[in-house]
């Protein structure tokens, strides 16, 4: 309350005490002369004159009161002039902001939905980008299988046609094989030579001739001609001079083989193509190629089953360690008739279970053949 104090307009107090003192000392001066000379005011005894002019020495004291606020405050005559209309104006207002209190809360509430509505819509957004990437991916995923797709259409119909004049060229095979006129297969190994860096002194020319002087013999030894009748023509004939240049700079054992390019007739040339693999030494002579014990009292039928499922799997276990098969065939090695059947009996025969050892004849390399003797012990069989 007293901090209020300093900020009152004591200017205004006192400028109106003072004037409220004067009209008071004024009105008490006139109603005193008035008492003395017994003054009457519209016919009212000296008293009641007196009264009156105390009274309104108060109402003028009032008015100038309430004058003097007016022209000081605008806040005072508002109150005093327009205060049914600033109550009506503050009615109106209240109203008002009372309707845009609510119409504020309304707005609010429309905002929350509005916005939980967004974060809906965000999140279908969302689930709709992803679900479309999704689908991109798919589609993407789709249209490169169907390239694939495509693709080995395409490979697939370009193998078929190859196989088609595959078929069409074996069955003018077949009908010329049947007719006894092919003498050479395509693909078919006709000769091979192995280069030896230790053969300095190895021409070309002897080199070329020693291979077709092999090949032209095998094809004499089919058709019943003579070798020098068989004309050999080398496709790349040029690759001879290069891998004999090879092996000698290289210092290496290089294998040379003779592959036919097409089925050949009887009376045609022989077109050739030159191979080269390098020769290395796969079995050292002597090595164990199968060592198998096999069950006792074996018929010879069943002896020979047995025998023939060892020599496979040796055939089988020689191309896995580098020999090279013959193309046609896929065979690797040779044995002699004898020795096989001398096996085959000595395993017939035996009434305990036979050791079948078979070894390497000699030093085998890359070119083959897989030559071997077979060796059948029986009684202590105990492997060492």
């Amino acid at each position: 309350m007293f901090s209020s104090l300093p900020e009152m307009n004591w200017t205004l107090i006192a400028m109106l005490l003072v004037v409220s003192a004067v009209v008071a000392f004024i009105g008490d001066i006139v109603g005193m002369r008035i008492g003395k000379r017994r003054v009457s005011i519209f016919g009212l005894r000296p008293r009641y004159t007196s009264s009156l002019v105390t009274i309104v020495t108060g109402i003028l004291i009032m008015v100038f009161t309430l004058g003097a606020l007016a022209v000081t405050s605008d806040t005072v005559r508002t109150a005093i002039f327009s205060m049914k209309i600033v109550q009506s104006q503050i009615r109106d207002l209240t109203s008002q902001l009372q309707k845009t209190r609510e119409e504020l809360a309304s707005m609010e509430e429309q905002l929350a939905e509005s916005q939980a509505a967004l974060i809906e819509k965000q999140t279908q957004l969302s689930n709709v980008q992803v679900e479309l990437e999704k689908a991109r991916k798919e589609r993407e995923l789709a249209q490169r299988q169907l390239e694939e797709l495509e693709s080995e259409r395409i490979r697939l119909n370009q193998q078929i046609e190859t196989l088609r004049q595959d078929a069409k060229l074996l069955k003018e095979g077949l009908e010329e094989l049947r007719a006894g006129r092919i003498v050479v297969f395509a693909g078919e190994l006709i000769a091979q030579k192995v280069i030896i860096p230790a053969e300095s002194d190895l021409s070309l020319e002897a080199l070329t001739e020693d291979i077709l002087a092999a090949a032209r013999y095998m094809i004499a030894l089919r058709t019943g001609a003579k070798p020098e009748e068989v004309v050999i023509r080398i496709e790349n004939a040029d690759s001879i001079e290069e891998i004999l240049e090879k092996s000698r700079r290289n210092n290496e054992r290089i294998l040379l083989r003779l592959m036919a390019s097409e089925n050949v007739i009887v009376g045609e040339p022989v077109d050739v193509r030159v191979l080269e693999y390098p020769s290395r030494l796969i079995y050292p002579g002597g090595t164990v190629l199968a060592d198998e014990v096999l069950p006792a009292g074996l018929d010879e039928g069943e002896a020979e089953g047995y025998l023939y499922v060892v020599l496979r799997e040796i055939n089988k276990k020689a191309r896995q360690d580098g020999v090279l098969p013959d193309p046609l065939r896929g065979t690797v090695g040779n044995l002699e008739a004898s020795d096989f059947f001398d096996a085959l009996e000595q395993i017939a025969h035996s009434k305990e279970p036979p050791r079948v050892i078979v070894e390497a004849e000699g030093d085998i390399y890359t070119e083959g053949p897989v030559r071997v003797k077979i060796q059948v012990l029986t009684g202590d069989i105990t492997r060492e």
